[in-house]
């Protein structure tokens, strides 16, 4: 295993950023010595990062996820709205509201820990989660509203950015509708799928040029390439959606070549790795071995090496100016990992990686 996957999921596990009650931090703030309340969607992350990159079936990394899930189940559950509350912690407005795109990653990674157990509890909540969002956060033409009240149970729009927004982001969670219905066998995660790829596929080509602010644009790439990661279970059957992918992967890499001289995101380098990988695998497109190369060796300058074991071996949110910053990151390292690891198979020729793989 490449040093730095290794020493990435060390930091996972060991750094602190999993605290005691299972849940997992948005980030640790290294300049300021503080970690950030526990998040829903990054402890999803966490738990799908140590089951999907466990080669060897380590028993250490399966009772971290597992404490983790538990979390998820007990604590950031909402047992009345069948929903998981976006944050637990001091942020009171974001401990009453849900997310459609976090919930959909929590309820994915439940999925996956029913799988690797086989605990049916793992499986009811996911199940339920589903069913809350399909019945309480649906909208008519396909897409779902961002976001709901916990308190009121009324859902809504945003109004102060597009990552609170319905926007074709929103695919990603396709994955979990998917594989919902293949757990349960209840076909009506698949008319969600398919409406919601109806809507992305309509409305997404004006989404990542939507701002003039380089930094802004390479964060709505982060968000454009969910929108490819949604397209891979469907980008052999759906023309357009293969067309979409092969488009998408050299419009983020060009992209990416004209805003990065001052600020570049890590989730972003790793989802666009992963992203060539896949799509070399389904015969979309070649393989550009160079470039991935490139991309890899990018990916490995956003870790951190240090001696204090609360930063050694997480990776950065991003880089600016050339000088990593402050927040290490469980999410960035959640796909930093997989990204190096998909590498390392790539290298040796043996990818073979399922869609379902894929955190």
């Amino acid at each position: 295993m490449n040093s730095c996957i290794y020493s990435g999921l060390r930091w996972l596990i060991t750094s602190g950023i999993q605290n005691e009650s299972g849940g997992v931090a948005r980030y640790y703030l290294s300049d300021g010595r503080c970690y950030r309340n526990t998040s829903t969607v990054n402890t999803g992350y966490f738990v799908s990062a140590l089951l999907k990159t466990n080669e060897n079936g380590e028993k250490e990394l399966l009772d971290h996820a597992m404490k983790a899930g538990r979390f998820l189940v007990e604590q950031a559950f909402d047992p009345n709205l069948e929903l998981f509350r976006t944050e637990v912690g001091d942020g009171e407005s974001l401990a009453r509201e849900a997310r459609f795109f976090d919930c959909c990653i929590a309820a994915r990674a439940l999925l996956h820990l029913w799988q690797a157990t086989s605990d049916p509890v793992f499986l009811d909540h996911a199940e339920r989660c589903g069913v809350a969002l399909r019945t309480r956060m649906s909208r008519v033409d396909g897409s779902f509203f961002p976001l709901l009240d916990l308190k009121s149970g009324e859902p809504s729009t945003g109004t102060d950015s597009w990552s609170v927004e319905a926007e074709v982001y929103q695919l990603k969670s396709s994955l979990t509708f998917l594989e919902l219905s293949e757990a349960t066998g209840n076909r009506e995660f698949d008319t969600s799928t398919q409406l919601m790829l109806n809507w992305c596929l309509k409305t997404h080509e004006g989404f990542v040029r939507g701002d003039d602010d380089p930094e802004n644009i390479m964060d709505r790439l982060h968000a454009y390439c969910y929108f490819l990661e949604g397209l891979l279970p469907v980008a052999t059957d759906v023309m357009k959606a293969g067309h979409a992918l092969q488009h998408g992967v050299l419009d983020v890499e060009n992209l990416m070549r004209e805003v990065t001289a001052n600020y570049q995101r890590c989730d972003v380098v790793a989802q666009l790795l992963r992203l060539r990988l896949y799509a070399d695998r389904t015969g979309i497109m070649e393989l550009d071995f160079a470039q991935a190369e490139k991309e890899s060796q990018l990916l490995e300058q956003f870790q951190h090496q240090s001696t204090d074991p609360k930063i050694d071996g997480g990776f950065a949110f991003a880089r600016r100016n050339g000088e990593l910053t402050p927040h290490v990151n469980p999410g960035a390292t959640a796909v930093a990992i997989q990204a190096l690891a998909m590498w390392e198979q790539a290298e040796d020729g043996a990818f073979r990686e399922p869609w379902q793989a894929l955190i």
